[in-house]
């Protein structure tokens, strides 16, 4: 018997869940798939170039509450972060070009309710996020109205926890980070995202697009 893996790792006895939010969207959340994930946080927020974004709301430019980068496989900040690009698109049949990082900082970082519309064919995607550090809220809730009062899922992802949106989750489906309203450590999500480019492209502006009041 091979001896245990120490220090951070993927654990591939860990187990996939898949929730269906409908019959064309669904979550995969696998809990404690990296082990010592704190460990991979204390070295992201040390060594990742994190940048304080803007976007331009109603006649300014607003900060972002949360710091973002980007990093491919050649410039990780963590080596961990590599297996885990490689075993996501073995598992998913997916490439992805590189994954995204944001560090909330503390519980007044966030990030409102949106879909990853930039992606412009949400008709059939697929969307890791990995949870390095403290557990927070993950609302994802229906787009249609009609939903809003009984519809929203809090998958509250702990450190190492993977959840993987995908079918049509980002046509039909809104996720958000919200603020919480007492002491709380830092929490990074990596990200990747993969779309087949099937289907209907999205119109009109994306979630960072500017916006203005109407006149």
């Amino acid at each position: 018997m091979p001896p245990a893996a120490t220090g951070p790792h993927l654990r591939p006895d860990a187990p996939f869940e898949r929730i269906a939010l409908d019959a064309t969207s669904w979550v995969d959340v696998c809990r404690g798939w990296l082990a010592d994930a704190d460990a991979v946080y204390d070295q992201v927020v040390a060594t990742a170039p994190f940048e304080q974004r803007e976007n331009f709301r109603y006649e300014r430019n607003v900060p972002e509450p949360r710091l973002t980068c980007w990093a491919r496989p050649a410039t990780t900040p963590h080596p961990v972060l590599v297996d885990a690009h490689r075993r996501l698109q073995h598992r998913y049949k997916a490439t992805f070009d590189g994954f995204a990082l944001s560090w909330y900082r503390d519980g007044r970082d966030s990030v409102a309710l949106h879909r990853d519309d930039d992606l412009r064919w949400c008709d059939d995607t697929v969307i890791p996020i990995l949870t390095l550090g403290q557990r927070r809220p993950f609302l994802v809730r229906p787009r249609a109205t009609k939903w809003e009062a009984d519809g929203t899922i809090d998958l509250a992802p702990g450190s190492g926890d993977l959840l993987v949106m995908g079918g049509r989750c980002q046509a039909d489906w809104v996720h958000g980070v919200p603020k919480v309203d007492h002491a709380i450590g830092g929490r990074v999500s990596v990200q990747w995202r993969w779309t087949s480019r099937t289907g209907r492209p999205e119109r009109g502006p994306g979630y960072a697009a500017p916006r203005y009041f109407s006149r």
